[in-house]
């Protein structure tokens, strides 16, 4: 009886990583510096509301991770709500504080749009 363990399936199971569905804005963050996208749905559409427009996005981080790509819900808070934005105005300071460029925006509900971080070819 040979103790070698080494092609058992069960230790092939013990090295893959474990990946949520869900990611949080550290995680987002992390996601772009490695050189991932993040997908902005529109889930609801433009309308023009006294000065401004309203309406509603979602994002998905986009990440290889062990040689797959993951497509991993935002979220935020304790009870991991679904990270959305209602304003275009918050919508652009998102992608601000996040460093992407340019920002695009979806306009109709199922469209994506991709961020990725800005990466300034003028320094080469």
């Amino acid at each position: 009886m040979s103790l070698d363990k080494s092609n058992d399936p069960r230790n092939e199971a013990k090295k893959m990583r474990e990946v949520s569905p869900v990611i949080t804005l550290a995680g987002v963050r992390e996601t772009l510096e490695a050189g991932g996208t993040v997908e902005v749905e529109c889930i609801e559409a433009p309308e023009r509301v006294s000065n401004q427009f309203q309406a509603a996005w979602k994002f998905y981080a986009v990440a290889e991770i062990d040689g797959q790509t993951h497509r991993l819900l935002l979220v935020h808070g304790r009870d991991i709500k679904t990270k959305t934005i209602r304003t275009l105005t918050g919508l652009l300071s998102f992608g601000m504080d996040l460093g992407v460029s340019p920002i695009s925006v979806p306009r109709h509900v199922g469209e994506r749009a991709v961020w990725k971080t800005y990466e300034d070819t003028s320094k080469d």
